[in-house]
């Protein structure tokens, strides 16, 4: 079944919906209540965002990586169209989330010896 064989890709175009659809709603009250920093969330969100489809190797994971952070900049640039600001610091924890998520698939990957997605 191939729908089975691209399951981490689909996990992480799901986190990367959620994602969008969170970096895009108006600030409100709910965002003063959080017990955490916003950057601690974009670290976060944007490592578990690369794992499964780190682990599943098909895509190199240097590839995996620029292109979840051209998806993050794109959302960091189109926030304030929807009355939220641009700050290049939530921008660098989504870089280091992104580099924390990778590594920590490569290492998953090293302990595990989980073989690349055999995809034909």
């Amino acid at each position: 079944m191939t729908f089975l064989k691209y399951k981490g890709l689909y996990l992480t175009l799901v986190i990367a919906s959620l994602i969008l659809f969170l970096s895009l709603q108006p600030p409100g009250e709910g965002d003063t209540k959080l017990l955490v920093s916003d950057k601690l969330l974009h670290f976060i969100a944007y490592g578990v965002m690369v794992i499964p489809v780190s682990l599943e190797r098909i895509f190199p994971q240097f590839l995996v990586f620029i292109i979840a952070l051209a998806y993050g900049g794109f959302i960091e640039l189109f926030q304030p169209f929807w009355g939220r600001e641009t700050d290049i610091m939530d921008m660098w924890a989504n870089i280091a989330g992104l580099i924390f998520g990778v590594l920590i698939a490569r290492g998953i990957i090293f302990f595990f010896k989980i073989q690349p997605t055999n995809i034909r």
